[in-house]
C-alpha cells in the first residue's frame, strides 16, 4: 500500500531516558532508567499519547534504558515495538538504514536511542540543524512525504515539534 497525493509519513526521534549511573562492574548497555527518567516516561507517555500522528511501530535500541524508555512511547502511542541491537549507539546515518527498514503500511514510526547519533539525525533529517543537544527523553516530530521509507534522506523531513520533559 503507498501513498498518494500530498499524504505525509511522521518520524518521531525519541531519546531514551535519563539513565542510571550503573553497578560497579554493569556494562553500560545494562543501565536502566533513573527516578527522573521514569518519573519523566509517565508525563511523556501522557504527552505521547495525546498527540497527533502516534507512532505505529516504534524501534528501539536494545539498551535497557532505551526499552524501558520504549515501554513508555508504546504505551502512549498504543504501537507495536521492534528491538534493532543495531541502534544500540548508532550514528545518524545507522538511524536512518533502520528508519528505511520501516514496513511500507506504516505511516508514523517512531526510533528510541542513543546520543550523539540521535542529536545528528534530528539535524540532518530537516533542512537546517535545530538542537545542540536531544536531551534525555526529547523527541522531535518530523513530516515526510517520501512514498516509500527506503526513499528517506537527510534534508528532506520537516520538523513540526520539539519537545521536552521541561517544557511540558
Amino acid at each position: 500500500m503507498g501513498l498518494s497525493g500530498d499524504a505525509r509519513r511522521y518520524i518521531w526521534v525519541i531519546r531514551h531516558g535519563k539513565s542510571a549511573e550503573g553497578a560497579p562492574g554493569q556494562a553500560d548497555h545494562d543501565r536502566p532508567l533513573n527516578r527522573r527518567g521514569e518519573r519523566d516516561g509517565k508525563a511523556m507517555r501522557a504527552w505521547l499519547s495525546s498527540q497527533p500522528h502516534p507512532a505505529q511501530w516504534v524501534w528501539s535500541s536494545s539498551a535497557v534504558r532505551a526499552k524501558l524508555t520504549t515501554a513508555y512511547a508504546t504505551a502512549g502511542f498504543n504501537a507495536a515495538c521492534v528491538e534493532e541491537s543495531g541502534l544500540y549507539l548508532a550514528s545518524a546515518e545507522g538511524v536512518l538504514g533502520c528508519l528505511q527498514a520501516t514496513p511500507d503500511d506504516v505511516t508514523s514510526v517512531a526510533v528510541v536511542a542513543h546520543n550523539p547519533g540521535l542529536t545528528h539525525l534530528v539535524n540532518l533529517l530537516g533542512t537546517h540543524p535545530v538542537t545542540d543537544n536531544l536531551v534525555t527523553w526529547g523527541t522531535a516530530l518530523f513530516s515526510v512525504a517520501a512514498e516509500h521509507w527506503s526513499d528517506l534522506a537527510f534534508g528532506s523531513a520537516e520538523l513540526l515539534d520539539l519537545q521536552t520533559p521541561k517544557s511540558l
